[in-house]
């Protein structure tokens, strides 16, 4: 998978029809997953902005958390490369 960085994350997750909460006060944005969640699982996914490249750790971890949010590796690969 080619690298990338919170602009393409967040279209990505636009995409996955996850819905951006109100920004208070940070760096960070946070979506909401549009499918139900686990128990003990965080219903949201936090995007640092302005991230031109994430490292390949937190591009691994990204994947896995939308892995288990029920989206498959097509479904994020064509989300955020459309």
């Amino acid at each position: 998978m080619k690298s990338f960085g919170s602009r393409e994350l967040i279209r990505c997750l636009k995409h996955l029809h996850f819905v951006q909460q109100p920004q208070v006060g940070s760096r960070h944005l946070k979506f909401r997953c549009p499918k139900e969640h686990q128990a003990g699982e965080r219903p949201f996914i936090e995007v640092l902005q302005a991230k031109s490249e994430y490292d390949s750790i937190t591009q691994r971890k990204i994947r896995g958390t939308l892995k288990k949010h029920g989206f498959g590796e097509d479904e994020i690969l064509s989300a955020m490369w459309e």
